[in-house]
């Protein structure tokens, strides 16, 4: 079984993006704005979370982001969140680790970085051979 992977950004291309650099080794969701993140975090359970902060219905604060961050790390607490943000304040950086963040990658991020740290959040598939 793959592991599971959320991608929550309210561009639709870099979601796209995401998903299609993900697909091959992950199980990939993707939501663009808060409710439907809310949605899927609950029906999937996702092992790793991309999350940007500023979502619909608030673009011009990472309010959406922050309450996302709060819901999924309340609900699965063993979930990682790595926040994808051009809010990359040392401020909201630190407020996003408090919150339960496990990485932080600033807006533009280098895929490769982005695939590397996945990589090291997701749980390794088990091939089981008798």
């Amino acid at each position: 079984m793959k592991p599971r992977v959320l991608i929550v950004d309210d561009d639709i291309a870099i979601t796209q993006q995401l998903f299609w650099t993900l697909c091959d080794d992950y199980e990939v969701m993707t939501a663009n704005d808060m409710q439907s993140a809310l949605r899927r975090a609950t029906i999937y359970e996702p092992q790793v979370s991309i999350l940007d902060l500023h979502l619909p219905p608030t673009l011009d604060t990472p309010e959406a982001g922050m309450r996302i961050l709060e819901f999924i790390k309340t609900r699965f607490p063993h979930t990682k969140v790595l926040i994808v943000s051009s809010d990359a304040t040392e401020e909201m950086q630190r407020a996003c680790f408090e919150g339960g963040a496990d990485g932080f990658l600033d807006k533009p991020f280098e895929v490769e970085q982005l695939l590397s740290t996945v990589r090291g959040y997701a749980p390794q598939r088990r091939l089981d051979t008798a």
